[in-house]
């Protein structure tokens, strides 16, 4: 890798960490935390963050490095987390109301009424051609 291409991977690294944490704090904030993180000053983050070193020292690099890695295991935890939240509300709703998005139809419950529409469907009354 040539030393443009690794100062451009810790600039997108460090885009990436930044937007991961919300809109809530300003950029100063941002690059304090992650300065915290790494070990670095908030001005050698910023920095790197606006791709202002054309060649990143190896440590720098190592500790960005170390901290892009951790953000990506926080990021899957969390996916990993919301998924199994939405997969008990999914479960939740087949309880309560019945499953039937596996066979294309909704699920009739006893004593209801099926009504159909006389009125042709949208699909139908578009022209073929």
């Amino acid at each position: 890798m040539t030393p443009e291409a690794i100062a451009q991977q810790v600039q997108m690294q460090l885009h990436e960490i930044v937007e991961a944490s919300g809109t809530r704090s300003g950029l100063k904030q941002s690059f304090a935390s992650v300065a915290r993180k790494t070990g670095l000053t908030d001005g050698q983050i910023k920095r790197l963050f606006y791709g202002e070193w054309s060649v990143i020292p190896a440590h720098i690099f190592l500790k960005v490095e170390r901290l892009y890695r951790n953000h990506l295991e926080q990021m899957r935890s969390r996916a990993e987390h919301q998924a199994a939240l939405y997969r008990a509300r999914t479960e939740e709703w087949d309880r309560k109301w019945g499953d039937y998005s596996s066979s294309g139809a909704h699920a009739i419950h006893a004593g209801a009424q099926i009504v159909r529409s006389t009125e042709p469907s949208i699909s139908e009354s578009l022209p073929t051609g």
